[in-house]
């Protein structure tokens, strides 16, 4: 029957009959996915990259984060097209070693992905739990990267090439339910709980911040008040209300969330509303079919756009950069940059009419 092929390994999630449509359906939203979301990371890269106000080890973890993206966007899009035109046609061959490696680095992009928004939640939670706190040098944020894609990588690959050698069903199900939450539900529990922190951490210090500053106002009202006719303590007044509000600039990281907080924010809540119930679906272990799996990863790869631009669009700063290169490249006749018979001819004769 069409559409009722399966792939030709002990792998149920790609058993069960799903109608031509979805099918279809699934493969034009791969290739969609792998257009937009390729643009999108690209996009992101590009802003990250090229800001001059993101300091270089910050550059590093979000060019690890959205290069995850990127990877997934240009390997597994492609790959899952594959896979359902297989199903579809029921004319191809799939080979098992390249399971093996696709579906292994497809968990481990996913999950390193995950474990990136996580550290750059963290690090924006430590600036505002201790702004006097020391940043993040670049030796430290290039171990942090290749750490967790080294962890990823090989504890997948690992996994996959010992996972027919486990006898019980029963045991196989539980490292695996084990496996889902400690690399899926655990980062992003983790991540909440860094910026709900945040937002808690960031009312409290606005709320001391105000509570100090009127405090210093009456104090030096009631100061200045009592003694106005002498000028030598009016003078000697003016350090002590500079020193009171030297904290409050010494800790304005603490007492606001800036734009690279709040677009990282953005980027989580995207990746949290898409990823959730693939999570879910992954724990909750059951005997999957196709047709469930196409609708979840459906709308899990939405995400792969939609962080990246989330990102860009809740960055002030990088959304003018990204509207001031459109408006350039768009704004730029073809002709602009083809000097034309007559351009030619005037510059001639301006240069003979120069030299004369």
């Amino acid at each position: 029957m069409t559409g009722n092929c399966s792939v030709a390994l002990n792998w149920t999630a790609f058993s069960g009959y799903v109608p031509d449509a979805v099918l279809q359906f699934y493969v034009f939203y791969c290739c969609a996915v792998f257009i937009v979301g390729t643009i999108c990371s690209l996009v992101a890269l590009w802003c990250v990259v090229s800001c001059p106000r993101t300091m270089l080890p910050v550059k590093v973890i979000l060019c690890a984060l959205f290069s995850t993206t990127l990877l997934m966007c240009l390997l597994m899009m492609p790959f899952m097209a594959h896979l359902s035109l297989h199903k579809l046609w029921c004319d191809r061959e799939i080979s098992t070693s390249v399971l093996i490696v696709f579906i292994p680095g497809y968990v481990a992009l996913n999950v390193m992905e995950l474990f990136y928004i996580f550290v750059m939640a963290l690090l924006r939670a430590l600036a505002v739990w201790a702004p006097q706190r020391g940043g993040l040098s670049l030796r430290t944020a290039v171990v942090v990267v290749v750490g967790i894609g080294l962890y990823n990588l090989s504890i997948n690959m690992v996994g996959a090439a010992f996972w027919k050698q486990i006898s019980s069903e029963y045991t196989g199900k539980v490292m695996l339910m084990v496996s889902n939450v400690l690399h899926y539900f655990l980062p992003m529990l983790l991540t909440l709980a860094c910026y709900l922190s945040i937002i808690v951490t960031v009312k409290r210090n606005k709320r001391k911040l105000a509570a100090n500053q009127h405090a210093a106002e009456v104090t030096s009202l009631r100061r200045n008040k009592c003694n106005n006719d002498a000028s030598e303590h009016t003078t000697a007044m003016t350090p002590l209300r500079h020193s009171r509000c030297n904290p409050a600039a010494k800790h304005h990281a603490a007492t606001a969330m800036d734009e690279a907080t709040r677009a990282m924010l953005a980027v989580f809540l995207s990746n949290f509303f898409f990823s959730l119930p693939n999570s879910i679906y992954n724990i909750w272990y059951f005997n999957h079919k196709f047709f469930s799996y196409v609708i979840m990863t459906s709308f899990f790869f939405t995400h792969l756009f939609v962080d990246p631009m989330v990102f860009v669009c809740f960055n002030q700063h990088h959304r003018r950069r990204v509207m001031k290169a459109l408006r350039f490249y768009l704004s730029r006749s073809p002709r602009e940059d083809m000097p034309t018979h007559d351009s030619q001819a005037i510059r001639s004769s301006s240069t003979r009419m120069s030299s004369q």
